[in-house]
């Protein structure tokens, strides 16, 4: 027989959770003294490093009762139906990691934390890439479908994403610059630069996509430009090109 300190010690648990789980009926000991001291048995020890070990695997109290309650439990489904929560769980941690790493963009971009805006502007977006491809559908080719289903998101993390998250705060800063002004035109070859390398070389279909961004209305599923950055790019490209001839 052990103790309730002994058992403690030799699990590595403490006193009180012991006691809880003799409280809910997880862990009954063996025997109770007159004096209301808890002693348990070979058994009792078997079946408590049990539960740890399922506790360690993220099991709650609750399943753990259920999986005890039954006579003889199949490890093996037991492990599996562990397994299926935690893919469970590791796709909404995911999905909330995607989503919080969107805001923190958005936040850096629109260069304000007014919650209200930066929800509204996160919230506009149709959700999924189900819907996104329904209406992607209904505007552009098979093969244009393709290009806009690889651009960058806000929150992945990559390099093209930030490349356009500096272009657009650089942009933000000077757009008091007059459009022909060398500082401008480097904007202006940057963007061209990203536009080419995003879209495939594809300019049709950038400007396609560039029309229905400065259309302000229905939500195509990309990042809606402040009016004063459209204007300021359409003049400073307008203005590169014309160089060029």
């Amino acid at each position: 027989m052990y103790s309730i300190g002994k058992l403690a010690s030799i699990s590595q648990i403490s006193v009180r959770t012991l006691r809880y789980y003799d409280e809910i009926g997880l862990l009954l000991p063996t025997k109770k003294s007159e004096a209301g001291h808890r002693y348990y048995a070979d058994e009792e020890l078997s079946k408590l490093h049990y539960i740890l070990t399922l506790r360690k695997l993220g099991f709650p109290l609750e399943m753990i009762q259920q999986v005890l309650s039954s006579h003889d439990p199949d490890l093996m489904n037991v492990l599996a139906m562990r397994l299926k929560m935690i893919q469970v769980e590791r796709q909404k941690l995911n999905e909330m990691e995607s989503s919080i790493n969107t805001l923190l963009d958005l936040i850096e971009l629109e260069q304000h934390t007014d919650w209200k805006s930066i929800f509204a502007t996160f919230y506009s977006f149709p959700n999924g890439k189900n819907e996104l491809k329904e209406i992607w559908a209904t505007y552009f080719s098979v093969e244009e479908q393709r290009i806009v289903n690889n651009f960058p998101l806000l929150g992945d993390g990559s390099k093209q994403t930030e490349q356009w998250m500096q272009l657009l705060k650089d942009v933000r800063l000077n757009l008091s610059e007059c459009p022909k002004s060398e500082l401008a035109q480097g904007l202006a070859k940057r963007w061209i630069t990203l536009v080419e390398e995003m879209y495939e070389g594809n300019f049709d279909l950038a400007q396609k996509v560039w029309n229905m961004n400065k259309s302000n209305g229905d939500n195509f599923g990309f990042y809606q430009f402040d009016q004063k950055i459209v204007s300021f790019i359409d003049q400073a490209i307008n203005h590169y090109y014309e160089g060029e001839k």
